[in-house]
Parts: structure tokens; sequence; C-alpha cells
């Protein structure tokens, strides 16, 4: 220590910048997201461009739901998958898909793809839709969550079919009731593409949905954000609806991620894409890297050195 105290605030300042870090890095969110990949195949994922672009939205997500997943020889999931464990670092990525859904020729699947560090699938199921209400049933998924607060939650996919928007939707306060019966949770994450605006549905018959009239369910995409690529049309097609109190507590953000702005891509060349946008809701205080007693020895460890001078401890 000099005469001028300079080790002693040199000491400080990176105690204080180690605290500060810590901290943040407390504080970090859990970003889950729905993203309806426009008629997903092998061929689509194949294109290089196509495949980079992809990537770099998934990457931005610790679990993501996609759907129209048409792809029926059963590898765009695994080459996409291979292609984002060797982006940037922020995985190991897995991935669990439902069986092909649909009620003629044309047919779908949902793949979650989620970051397996940080989340891991504990329960699944296909929703038995015995009187056949779904062109799609729910893929339904349980998984891991990072957090105190929160241990885990329920992830309830939809894709509407554009026909029976109301109806399947009206249903969809069953799929919620099934599973948070079969697994005792109330921490539930409904999310998709529902077709809920515009033309496919109107404000007013959306609002008499029981899932907007029940108490409990809060739509954190709201009613007027667009989540479409094309500068045609503005509607609030894509959703996600949570429910439980736990949950809705640790809500951050929730929105549209417009990946054509974001990564600078013109309409023509975002369309080759999707005609959607993902969307997403973050999770705050989901990863909880210092425990109480660590954050406390920290904090008197701190005040120690500032007060050192004062009580002699210096010298």
């Amino acid at each position: 220590l000099d005469s001028s105290g300079g080790f002693q605030k040199h000491t400080c300042g990176h105690a204080l910048l180690l605290l500060l870090l810590l901290l943040a890095g407390g504080a970090e969110a859990f970003r889950i997201c729905a993203f309806n990949a426009q008629r997903l195949t092998l061929a689509k994922v194949a294109r290089e461009y196509v495949m980079d672009t992809l990537v770099r939205i998934l990457a931005r997500c610790d679990i993501t739901v996609l759907q129209e997943v048409v792809d029926s020889t059963g590898s765009a999931i695994p080459l996409l998958l291979r292609e984002l464990n060797r982006f940037d670092g922020s995985g190991p990525y897995s991935s669990l898909s439902s069986p092909l859904l649909g009620r003629g020729a044309y047919k779908e699947k949902y793949a979650y793809i989620y970051r397996s560090h940080r989340t891991q699938v504990l329960n699944f199921y296909l929703y038995p839709d015995e009187d056949d209400l779904f062109a799609r049933e729910p893929f339904v998924g349980q998984f891991s969550l990072p957090s105190k607060v929160l241990p885990s939650l329920v992830l309830v996919p939809l894709h509407t079919t554009p026909k029976a928007v109301e109806p399947e939707l009206k249903a969809l306060y069953e799929v919620f009731l099934d599973v948070s019966q079969r697994w005792q949770s109330e921490d539930v994450i409904l999310l998709g593409d529902f077709n809920a605006d515009c033309a496919s549905l109107t404000k007013k018959r959306l609002d008499e949905l029981v899932l907007r009239t029940q108490a409990g369910f809060h739509w954190a995409v709201a009613d007027g954000v667009d989540t479409t690529v094309r500068a045609s049309t503005h509607c609030t097609y894509d959703r996600i609806v949570l429910h439980g109190e736990r949950l809705q507590s640790l809500l951050r953000n929730a929105g549209a991620f417009d990946f054509p702005q974001s990564f600078g891509l013109t309409e023509e060349e975002a369309l080759n894409i999707s005609d959607h946008y993902p969307v997403e809701v973050e999770l705050s205080r989901a990863v909880h890297r210092i425990q109480p007693l660590s954050l406390a020895t920290l904090l008197l460890s701190l005040l120690l050195l500032l007060l050192s001078p004062q009580l002699g401890l210096a010298a």
C-alpha cells in the first residue's frame, strides 16, 4: 500500500467490478420462443442462406417451439441441430419432435429445440384428441428451469388451422385443464401460431374465449403486435399465453423478434425463411449463480475492504 492509497483504491475497484458482474450473471434471463418456420423441409434447411438465418434465430432462445415442420424424411431437424451446435458455443442443443400430425395428406410436426445444459425434458405427451377437435393436436412438454422460484414449467404448443381458429382455441382450454391435472402444475405456457387475429378471428370473438375471460391467463404477446413479415399485413397471429402466479412473476419481456430488421434482410430475403416473426418471452431471475450465503460473504468482504483504512486493517 503506497502513501497515496493507490493499491487500496485499485483493489476496491476490482472488487466492486466483480460484484457487479456476479450480480448481472445472477439476473440472466431465460428465453422461450415459438416460431412458425413456414413449411420447413429438408430441402429448405439444406439451403445455406436459410440454414444460416435459422441458426441465428434459434441461437437466441433457450427453448424454441418450431411449427410447420413438414419434413417427412425426419432429417431436417437433425441437420438443423448439427449446424446449431457448431454455431457459437451457446449450446449444446437437443431436440424433441412430435409425430407428423394432420387429418389428410398434409401433415406437420412440432419440434422443441432447447439448450440441454440449461433445461431438460421432464415429461411429454401428445394430447389425446378423441373428438378430433384439432387439426394438429398439441404436443405437450414439461421442462426443467434453472430457477428456485420455478423449477419447471409446461409448454403447450398449438398451430391452429385458419378454418377453425375459434373452436381450436376453445379446445385449448381443455388441454390446459388436462395437463394441469395430469402433472399438478399451474405454471403453463400456451404458445404458437394461433391465427388469432385479422380475418381468421375477429377481436370480438377473441375476447369471448375462455382463455381471455378466465382469470389467471396473461396474453404476453398482446393484441396489436405484428407477427407477420409482409409489409402488407399487420396481424397478431402468433401468441404466448402465461398461466401461473410464479411464472408470471418472472416475466421480464415479451414480443415479436423482427429478424429481417435485426439481420438486415429485405422482405423478399426474409420470406425465404418464413412469413412469420418468432414470438418470445424472457423470464427474469431464472439463473441463480450466486447462493445467498455466497452473496452475503462477498458483500461482507467488500464492506471490510472499503472500511479497512478506518479499521486499521490495510497496513
